[in-house]
């Protein structure tokens, strides 16, 4: 589940990169490509500029007033960021800024050392996250881990850690992104379950900073999740890049109070709660099933038992016992697991 997390937070995708003239690099082993961009996201370096996303992974369209009212609930959710998506980003060892330009609105997440909001400029709101400062804001926690990630280099670092010892590493040729020489990292499952063909990595020839994310499924040439910058610099950040103010007029509410009022929700309304998760396979192929302690909202027999072009998705009783399995597996591999459960 971590890998399908780490591809869906580290997902963000390029449509309009340029066909620019293939630079003559250096050769370079994959291993060590591999190898020299971790050590470079390890180390402090500033980076910005726009980054296009294309995410398609097969779902059907419902309408957005299903689950939530009207751009509300699950389905609204995935609008967001799904399709084509436009982002302008900020990072530096004094924080990380991502701006997500939407057509007649802005969100932002801005966070520091000691500080983090998210702002979304269509209804003036702010959410202040608290409990995401100091030591926990950078620390190891769950919470902190799932913010952080919204980073489009800390999610490509963790991409590239939970994958690499399950895949066959190799040079993918060479590349313009954003008008840097680059190199293409390729990792090829070993897993023959998976539905995972292969992952590419862009990684810039100087800095070994990844410019470009592409995730293709399994006998295609077109990348199902593909991810990059369209304009980059390495210039230094102004720290006050990563401070915010609520601007006069804005509603400010605490992200312990929202979480709270979420919990608060899912009881009034019987959204299902999941729990007792078992994890079958691991790397590429990895796949959870989650027992459901209430039934599903009818909107799900629209969606399940969902195949797309990287994940799959069921549901299953097993002896009055309800359980939701998903992976980067076909439907018949999550059927097989299901036989299993007890």
């Amino acid at each position: 589940m971590a890998l399908v997390a780490a591809l869906a937070v580290a997902a963000l995708g390029v449509a309009s990169v340029r066909a620019d003239p293939t630079p003559d690099l250096p050769p370079i082993g994959g291993d060590e490509l591999l190898s020299s961009s971790l050590s470079a996201l390890t180390r402090p370096f500033s980076i910005s500029g726009d980054v296009d996303t294309r995410f398609d992974l097969g779902i059907p369209q419902i309408p957005s007033s299903v689950g939530g009212g009207a751009g509300g609930g699950v389905m609204g959710a995935l609008s967001l960021v799904t399709g084509d998506q436009r982002y302008r980003v900020w990072h530096s060892s004094d924080g990380m800024r991502v701006a997500h330009l939407l057509a007649f609105s802005e969100q932002d997440l801005v966070m520091s050392a000691g500080d983090a909001w998210f702002w979304d400029s269509s209804d003036m709101s702010a959410v202040h996250l608290d409990g995401f400062r100091d030591k926990t804001l950078w620390g190891a926690s769950p919470p902190a881990a799932a913010v952080h990630d919204a980073d489009f280099l800390t999610a490509a670092q963790r991409a590239l850690d939970a994958v690499a010892p399950y895949a066959d590493v190799s040079v993918d040729g060479t590349s313009t992104v954003a008008g840097r020489p680059a190199y293409g990292l390729a990792l090829t499952p070993t897993s023959t379950l998976t539905l995972i063909g292969r992952i590419v990595v862009t990684i810039d020839a100087e800095t070994r900073l990844p410019l470009r994310f592409q995730v293709f499924p399994r006998g295609s040439d077109a990348a199902a999740i593909d991810a990059g910058f369209t304009r980059v610099s390495f210039d230094a950040i102004d720290p006050s890049m990563f401070s915010f103010t609520p601007p006069p007029g804005t509603t400010v509410r605490q992200a312990s109070d929202v979480v709270a009022e979420a919990d608060a929700s899912t009881y009034d309304h019987g959204t299902p709660l999941v729990s007792d998760p078992r994890f079958f396979g691991r790397g590429f192929d990895v796949r959870v099933a989650l027992r459901l302690d209430s039934a599903l909202p009818e909107v799900t027999d629209t969606l399940l038992p969902y195949a797309g072009p990287l994940v799959s998705a069921i549901t299953v009783e097993r002896d009055g016992q309800a359980w939701l399995l998903v992976g980067p597996v076909s439907v018949a591999t999550l059927e097989e697991d299901a036989a299993s459960l007890p």
